[in-house]
């Protein structure tokens, strides 16, 4: 996530807070910019005070939604991932498997040359 270029007026800024507040309390944070204009688009007591605030002149919602989820992170929620990227934990379960896999052949291995199995 990138940081904001763009310094929101306080009215953004609260009415994005308002937004970010909803949208944990309904479970669905928006993870995209079309997201958020179609969020945006559909509830005009939130579009109404963004666009006194220069939302679609002076910035957009690729603009505002960096700020949205920082805002969602203190409200509780969590933002939604980008499509495809996968949990943090993720990386960690993929090493921990590899190690199990490692581990069992080779302790396989040592019974095979305990036992004479792989006898010379």
């Amino acid at each position: 996530m990138r940081p904001p270029r763009y310094r929101f007026p306080d009215e953004v800024r609260n009415t994005t807070r308002a937004m970010a507040s909803r949208m944990v309390e309904e479970g669905s944070v928006v993870a995209t910019d079309d997201e958020l204009e179609g969020w945006i688009a559909e509830r005009p007591e939130y579009r109404e005070p963004l666009e006194r605030g220069g939302y679609g002149e002076k910035f957009g919602a690729d603009d505002l939604l960096p700020l949205l989820h920082v805002f969602v992170g203190a409200a509780g929620g969590a933002p939604p991932r980008p499509a495809g990227e996968a949990p943090a934990n993720a990386s960690r379960g993929r090493w921990i498997t590899v190690a199990v896999v490692v581990a069992a052949l080779a302790i396989l291995l040592l019974l095979l040359l305990s036992n004479g199995a792989l006898g010379t």
